[in-house]
């Protein structure tokens, strides 16, 4: 086998794998959504407003660890893609994919120019992680929280229901913020890929 078959043969693997890693990615959010609205469900079928609270809660249970399994799968997909580019597509007369596709990316004079060449999988990921923190961050304190007759601190139950609505709405915040932030260094031509 000469070198340019061996090449292509590599070429087709990895594009093989980024195939796998995608496919995973779907499967992964679609076990996460299932799972929130399991969850979800569950929470609104009780009457008990501290079970719901608890139930509400376990949404970031599912959502933090499965984004984070969503962007170990991109970080894997970017590491294929720039290996494919910088070692693979030199060799190779006419397959040039990557390098094409990032040269037309790095010719965009905006980032939202950049963005059209995107399929914006990342992104969409990330919304829908985020909707689904959005939707736990507003149930726990209104639909369970707020309602609940407990005091813990032995402070009147107004301040530990305000405060516990505040943490969780801060919580909500700084993951948005946070992972808002890690989707953009996933992007093409962000901090992954330099």
């Amino acid at each position: 086998m000469d070198k340019e078959a061996q090449l292509l043969k590599e070429y087709q693997n990895l594009r093989d794998e980024i195939r796998g890693a995608d496919s995973l990615n779907y499967q992964i959010l679609g076990i996460v959504v299932g799972a929130v609205a399991a969850i979800l469900t569950t929470g609104f079928s009780q009457s008990d407003p501290s079970v719901r609270f608890l139930i509400f809660l376990c949404v970031y249970v599912v959502t933090i660890p499965g984004y984070r399994l969503l962007q170990g799968n991109r970080r894997r997909t970017w590491r294929i893609s720039t290996y494919m580019r910088i070692f693979l597509e030199p060799e190779l007369e006419f397959t040039k994919w990557e390098t094409r596709l990032d040269n037309q990316r790095k010719k965009a004079s905006t980032e939202t120019t950049r963005q059209f060449f995107s399929s914006l999988v990342g992104t969409n990921e990330w919304f829908i992680i985020s909707m689904m923190n959005l939707i736990a961050g507003l149930t726990s304190p209104f639909y369970g929280l707020l309602q609940m007759n407990i005091t813990i601190f032995n402070i009147p139950i107004e301040y530990e229901r305000i405060s516990g609505a505040v943490l969780i709405i801060i919580l909500n915040v700084w993951l948005l913020i946070s992972t808002s932030k890690q989707e953009k260094e996933l992007r093409r031509l962000g901090f992954v890929q330099k």
